[in-house]
C-alpha cells in the first residue's frame, strides 16, 4: 500500500517542476545582441580587466637564480646569512660554483657534505652558475 502523503509529495513535485515554475531548467530570453554583448563584458576574466584609475606597475626583473635559491634559503638563510647551512653572503661566484661543482660530484668538503650531495646533484651547469651569480649578490 502506497502511502498517500508520499505520493502527495511526488505529485507536488511534478507539477511545481513543470515549465516556468522549474528552478532547474534554464529559462530562454529574449536579449538583443547589444544586451548580450553587454553582459559579456561585464563578465570579462581579469587578465583583460583595465580599472580606471589602476596604476599599472612594471615587473620588477629578478636573476635566475634568485628562485633556485629558495631551496637553498631554507639552510644558508634568506639573505645569505647562515643558519643550519654556513654563510654565502660575501662569497664569490667562482667559490659558490667550485663548491657545488664539488658536490655535484660526491666529493667530502665539509662535515655536512652529505646534505648537499642530493641538493647539488639535481643542479645542472647553468643551475649552478645562476646560483652561484645570484649569492654573489646577497
Amino acid at each position: 500500500m502506497i502511502n498517500f502523503k508520499i505520493l502527495l509529495v511526488i505529485v507536488l513535485a511534478m507539477i511545481s517542476g513543470c515549465g516556468k515554475n522549474d528552478p532547474f531548467v534554464a529559462k530562454r530570453s529574449d536579449y538583443t545582441k547589444a544586451q548580450l554583448a553587454d553582459i559579456e563584458d561585464r563578465i570579462k576574466p581579469y587578465s583583460v580587466l583595465n580599472v580606471a584609475g589602476a596604476v599599472e606597475l612594471e615587473p620588477v626583473p629578478s636573476m635566475a637564480g634568485e628562485a633556485k635559491y629558495a631551496a637553498c634559503s631554507a639552510c644558508h638563510g634568506a639573505n645569505g646569512g647562515g643558519g643550519v647551512g654556513p654563510q654565502l653572503s660575501g662569497q664569490t661566484s667562482e667559490y659558490i660554483v667550485n663548491r657545488l661543482t664539488q658536490y655535484k660530484n660526491g666529493e667530502k668538503v665539509g662535515s655536512q657534505s652529505n646534505l648537499m650531495w642530493a641538493q647539488a646533484g639535481m643542479l645542472s651547469e647553468t643551475d649552478i652558475t645562476d646560483l652561484a651569480d645570484y649569492v654573489s649578490t646577497l
